[in-house]
């Protein structure tokens, strides 16, 4: 009778012991997902010293971005692909010289790597023959619109398939 108390001690420690290592398991691996997570901004900047004059992004996570989509909205309404890319049809409908600009930004299956920085809209240098000298003005209303008329949307993917989705007007990153 005493062995049979001892074998279900052992029995329930054992089970217990299996139910923490279930746990532990799980959680390590959702903190494997959350150490790998591309997390991304975006911002506008006007810093001299960098020649920087844009908008860009960068992801500062711990892991690579893939791309899956890029959404460019002015006004709430989804710009059309271009040839030249969807910034170039945004500036094209926020009624802005493309001439002025210099336009980049990811496309489908591109990735971000950690600490990767990339320009989506950048002023073209007003010392170059191909900036006309009205650029001055469309320089200041894209500052003004990109706060108020221009957003984009990306949606990106970890190494581990977890999907993530960026607001540009809100600077903000959720998990889809």
């Amino acid at each position: 009778m005493q062995n049979f108390k001892i074998d279900i001690s052992t029995l329930v420690i054992a089970i217990i012991a299996l139910g923490f290592t279930i746990w532990q398991g799980k959680e390590q691996i959702k903190h494997n997902h959350v150490s790998v997570e591309p997390r991304f901004t975006s911002y506008f900047s006007t810093n001299g010293k960098e020649k920087q004059w844009g908008i860009y992004i960068l992801n500062n996570g711990l892991g690579t971005g893939f791309v899956k989509e890029l959404t460019v909205l002015v006004d709430g309404v989804e710009v059309p692909n271009h040839e030249r890319g969807k910034f170039y049809s945004a500036i094209n409908s926020l009624k802005l010289n493309p001439l002025c600009f210099l336009l980049g930004g990811p496309r489908e299956n591109d990735s971000f790597a950690v600490g990767e920085e990339i320009f989506l809209i950048e002023a073209q240098p007003e010392n170059t023959a191909l900036a006309p000298k009205s650029c001055a003005k469309d320089r200041l209303l894209l500052m003004k619109y990109q706060k108020e008329r221009l957003n984009y949307i990306l949606e990106v993917e970890s190494i581990y398939g977890d999907k993530f989705e960026y607001s540009y007007s809100n600077n903000t990153q959720t998990k889809i």
